[in-house]
């Protein structure tokens, strides 16, 4: 199996985003400069709209080829190691030196294009030097410093209003900040490039028009193969594990119950690594999820539960933008269907559920019950598999899959 490079980053971008803007839901200030506040940001677009501004800037500064691919990459995933914070309140230098921090770190593991780890580490510097790490002019590498101007400038845009009714204060608060935040020399290539009108249509339209993000993209020629989406997925499953305490390791979990029933059946070796992607990644929607929702311990309301059913939505839209693993995005995506068309989000029925989706759905709930919560301990496998085997008498899980989760684990210590 052969997977985008590129649709995978734009998935992974989508991902980011959305979890930003659960933090939003739930008040956090994310940064705080000039008496700028923009926890109230809509971050839908926020990656993609600041990928756009840094290569347009990078293609102004002529820089070269593969720059301009490492400075794409990057640009969609500046945010990747904000997420594992968003669940705690940050301002200033103390999110910031942790999330670029820790975004260092998990880009490192990124199976291509490993060595932007330093553009991460350092895109929230300051250029006189103000910053949380304190690096300063050309000690910031040149791709930081553009993700970190055009970062800000899409964060003092703002979607409700038209481009041109905001255009000049974001050019004069921008001039306003070369040699602190920026250097002059890139503000003066802003400036070349924010006199166009198309720039501002561009940045207004970007949010629907996919083909403005398209036209100015370097092309990525690369194929990923099914190993190396796997230490992707595996990156993204931290994240997801990481946003909530109830639910630390549980789609590792996921994708290990998963892996071994797949073997316990027989299916082929990439099949069985199939399965695993989609434990690790079944649950990518809930990224979108405000975490005081997620981390709620008293009963959901019926709107919180709702806001709860949609992650499995978010599930699929991250997941078909990569047209190259569908299955995997339909399993992924109905483990909370059930037999009787009561499951969510599709209300499918029993014979338009796939194997691989009800092997999901009955290790899922299997997981989610043998695992610690904050709220209660988890049961013991033969207390998980009573309320299992009620659950396919009442028509809701599959008995072959419930049948083959125990056959599974029966033979093997777990």
């Amino acid at each position: 199996m052969k997977i985008s490079l590129d649709k995978t980053i734009r998935a992974m971008a989508i991902a980011l985003d959305l979890a930003e803007i659960s933090s939003v839901k739930d008040s956090i200030i994310i940064e705080d400069i000039s008496n700028i506040n923009f926890s109230k940001h809509n971050y839908l677009n926020h990656s993609k709209r600041t990928t756009y501004i840094s290569l347009k800037l990078g293609e102004q500064l002529g820089l070269s080829e593969i720059f301009m691919k490492e400075l794409y990459i990057s640009s969609l995933l500046h945010d990747i190691g904000a997420s594992n914070f968003l669940k705690e309140s940050h301002i200033t230098n103390t999110f910031i030196l942790d999330h670029c921090k820790n975004g260092s770190q998990i880009i490192e593991n990124f199976p291509i294009f490993s060595n932007i780890s330093p553009v991460i580490l350092y895109h929230h510097e300051n250029f006189d030097g103000s910053g949380a790490m304190g690096l300063k002019e050309n000690e910031i590498p040149l791709a930081s410093q553009i993700i970190r101007l055009s970062d800000l400038v899409e964060l003092l845009y703002n979607e409700e209003d038209p481009s041109f009714t905001q255009r000049a204060k974001i050019i004069e608060w921008v001039k306003l900040n070369a040699n602190s935040i920026f250097s002059q020399n890139l503000v003066n290539v802003f400036l070349s490039i924010a006199e166009k009108d198309i720039f501002w249509f561009d940045i207004e339209n970007i949010s629907f028009m996919d083909f403005i993000l398209d036209n100015i993209s370097p092309k990525l020629d690369i194929s990923l193969d099914l190993h190396q989406f796997e230490k992707i997925a595996y990156i993204l499953a931290s994240i997801i594990d990481n946003k909530s305490s109830f639910t630390a390791k549980h789609s590792r979990g996921i994708a290990n119950l998963s892996w071994m029933v797949s073997q316990h059946i027989g299916y082929s070796e990439e099949k069985c690594l199939e399965m695993k992607i989609a434990g690790l990644l079944h649950d990518i929607g809930k990224l979108a999820i405000p975490n005081s929702i997620l981390d709620k311990t008293g009963e959901l309301t019926k709107d919180e539960f709702s806001i709860i059913k949609s992650h499995v939505y978010y599930t699929k839209i991250i997941l078909d933008r990569i047209e190259d693993i569908k299955d995997i995005s339909e399993w992924a995506s109905n483990h909370h269907e059930k037999l009787d068309a009561t499951g969510y989000p599709r209300k499918l029925e029993n014979f338009t559920l796939s194997n691989e989706a009800k092997i999901l759905c009955a290790c899922d709930i299997y997981q989610a019950l043998t695992e610690d919560r904050p709220y209660r301990n988890g049961l013991d496998s033969s207390m998980a598999f009573s309320i299992l085997d009620g659950m396919t008498s009442e028509g809701l899980v599959c008995k072959n899959a419930l049948a083959q989760l125990k056959g599974t684990l029966s033979e093997n210590i777990f």
